[in-house]
């Protein structure tokens, strides 16, 4: 091997992405260092592999469809996904025939680049431009049943001069100021969190609950938990399952309500525990049957009369936005529970 070969060869080796060369039989000839390490294997194992063995079953097809290309057109590009000693890692694979001076094929050469972040990003802003979609059919939903509520409290309020009827109309409106507020939020919350740092569950969870208008409901000293993520979002994440809890979780006091036509709402608990994949946030109260617990997060959900249905939808978008899932599961206290998996990266 002369001076240029080796400098080549040394260059190659210093590569990010996966350099390769296939015969004329679709065997791999030539690598650098880097599939070595993404496959674990020795260069006696990687010699005269099919290039369609590092792929998972499912992209199989679309790289062998590549390689026809390549032999036929002289040049191919494909994404496929693979199992690396770094996880699931989708490549991008790009691939130029070879040939001698003679025109005689010799095989292909190609550069397998990862693209998995890349990926990620795209699927972000494919959610976000579905949530905006999903906002103006929801505007156009939402507002027009309070707008004409208000609308006729207005022209009625206006022949009758009634209080009654104004104070509806106000109702109206700050019920539409409500689900605007709402909207806005979770438009600002899909982004992607920018400004994720340490932070300490048990910090932000007792100033989140310093916001909540929790009437007699009880927060138990939350334990110490460290994890990255945007403080300023996840303040907004624990404000809204919170208020969740108290809005929703309470019992009413049938006995009562029979006896003195009201009943009130039994005090009721707060948890924020760890979990092996993270956090979870559980009450005391009356919990969600099973099959309103997928339901709940979807937007304009709610139970309440005066619910704008954004709260846990804001919340998944939170934890979406953080790479992280939440479910809604049975709480061991015999309430709700909001359990929070936690990508293993990001914890500390």
């Amino acid at each position: 091997m002369d001076d240029q070969c080796r400098v080549l060869a040394a260059a190659l080796e210093t590569l990010g992405d996966v350099f390769y060369v296939y015969d004329a039989d679709g065997r791999l000839a030539y690598w650098n260092a880097r599939l070595n390490e993404l496959f674990g294997l020795t260069d006696s194992e990687l010699s005269g592999t099919d290039p369609t063995e590092f792929f998972v079953a499912d992209d199989r097809p679309a790289v062998e469809a590549a390689i026809e290309e390549v032999f036929d057109s002289g040049q191919a590009t494909v994404e496929a996904r693979a199992e690396t000693t770094e996880g699931v890692v989708t490549f991008e694979l790009s691939g130029r025939l070879l040939t001698a001076d003679d025109g005689t094929v010799q095989g292909f050469s190609g550069v397998g680049r990862d693209i998995t972040d890349r990926r990620e990003r795209e699927w972000h802003l494919k959610r976000q431009n579905e949530r905006l979609t999903e906002f103006a059919d929801l505007l156009a939903h939402d507002l027009r049943t309070p707008l004409a509520v208000t609308s006729g409290h207005l022209e009625l309020a206006a022949k009758e001069l009634s209080p009654e009827r104004i104070e509806a109309a106000k109702d109206g409106l700050g019920r539409l100021e409500a689900i605007i507020d709402d909207m806005r939020t979770a438009t600002r919350e899909g982004a992607l969190a920018v400004d994720e740092r340490t932070v300490d569950i048990a910090d932000v969870a007792t100033t989140a609950w310093s916001h909540v208008e929790t009437a007699s409901a009880v927060l138990e000293p939350p334990p110490s938990i460290l994890l990255e993520a945007d403080p300023e979002r996840l303040l907004r994440l624990f404000e809204n399952v919170f208020a969740n809890a108290v809005t929703h979780g309470p019992e009413r006091d049938e006995r009562a309500s029979d006896e003195e036509g009201g009943g009130d709402a039994t005090e009721i608990t707060v948890h924020v525990v760890p979990t092996p994949d993270g956090f979870a946030i559980e009450d005391d109260g009356r919990g969600i049957a099973p099959e309103e617990r997928e339901r709940v997060f979807e937007p304009g959900a709610s139970r309440a009369a005066d619910g704008t249905g954004f709260g846990l939808y804001i919340v998944r978008t939170i934890a979406e936005a953080h790479g992280w899932t939440v479910r809604a599961t049975a709480g061991d206290h015999g309430g709700a529970r909001f359990e929070f998996d936690v990508d293993a990266d990001t914890a500390c």
